[in-house]
This record gives structure tokens, C-alpha cells and sequence, in this order.
């Protein structure tokens, strides 16, 4: 007997996908909506600071010092790695403190930072700036409140959101954050109606004040809109309607824990005898390698002593002590060697991603004339609009086609992009530049996380999906440290002649790297090619 045709699944409408958060958005409870709102104009603040903050510490900190570029990428990198540091460790606040007292403190952090930094210039007057000077420094303390403010304000966030949201809505209620967030940060791209002579002539400074100004909105949305009254009547709200759902069948919660302990048992089960995988002792020495290479001495010796001493350690633990470990270390996701291998595969494409704020901004205002280089805070922001809209319309093109696959022509994609700006600084580079790099992370990105979840094991996928975001969190430290102030000395600097269809090359053949390595797939094993297919 021939079981029945199952119906096609539908492609997604992208227009639906567009429009649906702001329909729900309208719709949404008052709680929902502070967090929305703040959110928004938050992305706004960040975004717009980032925009400036290499050619602040350019042209304001480190004038004159030798290698400005490279000691204000690095700066740069303290504060977007930091941020994503610092949430490892302050991501309990809000679980502790409750969303809304998290979320206030976090804006109060913020906006000390941000006071900080755009009150230093104007305090310290004439006082000499450069390298270590009262300048550098005091911005160093801003960036510190504001490393610390994120660390809790983006999981407060996202807690804020499953608070207030069932399963059956908290899909949308993610969405929503996500589509705000960039259209609240490209908005930026009108900083130069702030800054430049020809309006409001504020200068890099003046705009800082006023996304400092940005957050004390920010602030005061979260506190009258996201009362006391609001988050325990929308919390309240969404409990309800979970027991509702729990109702309808009473046995759910105990069969979703039953699968999760029985996931957890075979995932256990499947390591076999605690042993330290061969990917683990990679990572160890690529860490020591890269410390050695990028710290002076003694430093290095230091850390990769301390280092050492935690394998050493862990060596010497009694047996009952020690299997545990190794076994927790053996089933992590970076033991899974297909996986490890796709992370660090994708590295090099993510790099694309910094340029956004660490290159752009001064790549464009030295190397353009006209209005471009002059308001290139335009082409510097536009890409999370574009990412807005073309995500959905993407996913609906390719939603046949193979998950891996389109891993692949996405970063095929996006990391040729860089090689249109090596033929040369143009209106017409750059805006292709800008439309195939947002294709092709429009492409892949959002399919990787798809696919972080698809090949995970049973009862693991959410920490497959921590582990996804490593490339990101990388690329963050990586490109600032190691190459990206360097490049823009020797062929785009401040003065001088200039030399950008030779760095934009490199960094062609830097992202193409990804897409070379993840064709290999063959020698990787059907498994890896065929189960989230």
C-alpha cells in the first residue's frame, strides 16, 4: 500500500517576513515593547560609536604616535572581544537581579561609559594626548563601564524576551529584537548630518554626546515603560499561557525532561572511555603558538606556563576527579572534529564582518573624494538594513537547496566581494562591494547556525550553537591584533600615497580561504555532508 503524498512544504514569503515584526510589534505586550524600543535605539548608540571610534583614536588619542592605526584597531578590538567576553561572565546577572533591575543597571553602566568617553576630550582641553596619555587612558575607563554594561544589557535582553514570551510566541518576540536592532543601527548612517561642518557641524566628538544623550532615552524608556508593574503583569501574562498550554497535556513538561535526560544518558554513553581528543590538544597549541608569537617576553612564557599548568593539573587529578573532566572535555562540541574543523574553516570569511567598523569608516574617508568619502558614515552603516531586508527574500530563493551548499556559495560569495574593491576606490566597487558581501551573508549566515543545530547530537544543539558563535567571537580579537591596523598603515594611511587595491586583495584572499577548505568536504565524510542536508 503507497503511503499518501506528503504536501510540499511552502517557501517562506518574504514580504510576510519583512513586515511581520512591526505587525507584531503592534500587537505585542507593553513589556515587549520597552525591551523593543530600547533595544532599537541602544543599536542605534552602539553602532553610530562604533562608526567613529577607529578614527577618534586615529585622529584624536594616538595623533602623531607611530602605528596610530594599529594601536586604534586594537583599542576597537578590546571593546567588541571584550563585549562578548564579558558576557560569558556577567550573563547571570539578570537571572539573579531579575530582567528589569538588569537591564537599568546595565543602561546606568552605559551611559557612565559614554560620559566618560565623550566628556575626556573636552576636559583634559590641550593636555597632550598619544599613547598611555590622561586621554587614552580616561577612554580606556569609559570602554571598561561600557564592556561591563554590555556584559549584561544583551543576555538581559534576550532573558527579557523568554520572560515575557511562551513557545508559541517567542519566535516573533526574537525576530522582533532582531529586526529592530538593525534597523535602529542603520540609522547611524545619517551620523553626518550630526557631524560634518556643512550641518550641525558637531565634529566626532559632538555626535558622541549625542548617542550619550541616546542612552539616557534608552534608559528612561526601560524604566517608565518597562515599569515594576508592566514586567510582573506580562511575566504573569506569559505564565498563564504556558500553564494553558501545559494543560492541554499535562504529560508535556515530564516527556520533554525524559527525552532531555535520556539525550544527555547517549550523548554520555557515545564518548566511551574519558580520554582528551586530539582537536583539544590542537586548540592548546595553536593558543600557546599565537600567545608566544603576539607577546613580548617574559609575558608569553607566563601564559603559556599557565597554560601548561592546567594540562598538568588536570593530569594529576585522582581518577574519580579526573574522568569526569575528561569526559566533559571529550564531548564537547570542538571534539566533534567535523565541527571543529567547519568553525575554524569559516574564520577567515567572518573577517569580513570587522571591517565593517574597524576598516570602512577610515578606508572610506581617506580613500574617497566627493560626498562618499566625506559622508562615509552612509556606505559604513548600510549593511544591517540590507541584511533586513535581503535574509528573507534569500531564505526564500534557496530554501531547497542544501544547507551545506549554500554554506559554501554564501562564502563564495561574500568573500569575493573584497576582491571588487581591488580594482580600484569607485561609487560603483563600493556599492557592489557592499551588495555582494550582504548577499552572501545573507546566504550562509543564518544557515549556519541552522546548520550548528541540524548536526549537533540529540540533547546537545544549544551547545552546538554556543560554540557557533566562536568564529565570531575570533575574528573580534584576531583582526584588530594581527593584521588589520598594519594594512591600513602600509596601504591606506591617514596621509600619504595610497595603495587599497593591494589590501583589498589580501583581504580577498584571506575570506576566499574559507570557501577553499569547506570544498574538501569530501574528504571530511558523508556524515558531515549529509546529515543536515
Amino acid at each position: 500500500m503507497t503511503a499518501p503524498a506528503q504536501p510540499e512544504a511552502r517557501p517562506p514569503n518574504p514580504v510576510k517576513e519583512i513586515v511581520q515584526p512591526f505587525i507584531d510589534l503592534v500587537h505585542a505586550p507593553r513589556g515587549l515593547w520597552g525591551v523593543n524600543l530600547a533595544y532599537a535605539i541602544e543599536g542605534l548608540s552602539y553602532f553610530g560609536v562604533l562608526t567613529y571610534l577607529v578614527i577618534y583614536f586615529s585622529d584624536f588619542v594616538f595623533k602623531g604616535v607611530p602605528h596610530a592605526d594599529s594601536w586604534s584597531e586594537g583599542m576597537v578590538g578590546v571593546l567588541t572581544g571584550g563585549i562578548s567576553l564579558s558576557m560569558v561572565f556577567l550573563g547571570f546577572v539578570p537571572d539573579k537581579w531579575g530582567v528589569r533591575r538588569a537591564l537599568i543597571l546595565s543602561f546606568v553602566l552605559l551611559l557612565v561609559g559614554r560620559v566618560v568617553m565623550s566628556s575626556a576630550p573636552t576636559l583634559l582641553g590641550l593636555a597632550p594626548s598619544g599613547l598611555w596619555s590622561p586621554l587614552h587612558l580616561i577612554t580606556l575607563v569609559g570602554i571598561f563601564f561600557i564592556l561591563v554594561g554590555y556584559g549584561i544589557y544583551q543576555p538581559a535582553a534576550y532573558a527579557a524576551v523568554r520572560v515575557f514570551t511562551t513557545p508559541k510566541t517567542a519566535a516573533m518576540g526574537y525576530a522582533m529584537l532582531y529586526a529592530l536592532m538593525n534597523l535602529g543601527s542603520s540609522a547611524a548612517m545619517g551620523a553626518f548630518l550630526l557631524r560634518d561642518d556643512k550641518f550641525l557641524g558637531l565634529g566626532i566628538t559632538g555626535t558622541f554626546w549625542v548617542y550619550t544623550a541616546l542612552t539616557v532615552v534608552s534608559l528612561l524608556v526601560t524604566v517608565f515603560v518597562l515599569s515594576k508593574r508592566t514586567v510582573e503583569e506580562t511575566a504573569a501574562r506569559a505564565k498563564a499561557e504556558c500553564a494553558a498550554l501545559m494543560d492541554a497535556d499535562p504529560d508535556r513538561e515530564k516527556k520533554e525532561k525524559q527525552a532531555e535526560q535520556a539525550a544527555i544518558a547517549k550523548a554520555k554513553a557515545a564518548v566511551g572511555t574519558p580520554r582528551v581528543p586530539l582537536t583539544a590538544w590542537v586548540s592548546l597549541a595553536g593558543i600557546v603558538a599565537a600567545v608566544m608569537w603576539r607577546v613580548p617576553p617574559p609575558w608569553s612564557y607566563e601564559i603559556a606556563g599557565a597554560l601548561l599548568a592546567v594540562v598538568v593539573v588536570i593530569a594529576l587529578l585522582p581518577a574519580k576527579v579526573r574522568e569526569p573532566v575528561l569526559r566533559e572535555v571529550a564531548a564537547h562540541p570542538l571534539a566533534d572534529w567535523r565541527f571543529f574543523f567547519l568553525i575554524f574553516a569559516l574564520l577567515p570569511v567572518q573577517t569580513l564582518f570587522t571591517y565593517n567598523w574597524l576598516v570602512l569608516p577610515p578606508y572610506i574617508s581617506r580613500a574617497y573624494s566627493g560626498w562618499i568619502g566625506e559622508y562615509y558614515e552612509v556606505a559604513s552603516n548600510i549593511n544591517p538594513i540590507f541584511i533586513f531586508l535581503l535574509v528573507p527574500i534569500i531564505t526564500a530563493l534557496t530554501y531547497k537547496v542544501r544547507i551545506y551548499n549554500i554554506i559554501v556559495w554564501g562564502t563564495v560569495v561574500m568573500g569575493s566581494s573584497a576582491f571588487v574593491l581591488a580594482l580600484g576606490p569607485s561609487l560603483v566597487t563600493l556599492a557592489v562591494y557592499l551588495l555582494l558581501m550582504t548577499v552572501g551573508e545573507a546566504m550562509w549566515s543564518a544557515r549556519f547556525l541552522q546548520y550548528a543545530t541540524e548536526i549537533a547530537p540529540e540533547g546537545r544543539a544549544g551547545q552546538y550553537q554556543g560554540v557557533a558563535q566562536l568564529p565570531w567571537f575570533l575574528t573580534k580579537f584576531l583582526v584588530p591584533i594581527l593584521y588589520a591596523g598594519k594594512a591600513m598603515e602600509r596601504y591606506c594611511p591617514a596621509e600619504g600615497p595610497k595603495d587599497t587595491q593591494t589590501m583589498w586583495f589580501i583581504f580577498g584572499l584571506i575570506a576566499m580561504v574559507t570557501p577553499a577548505l569547506l570544498l574538501v568536504k569530501g574528504w571530511l565524510g558523508g556524515d558531515f555532508k549529509t546529515r543536515a542536508a
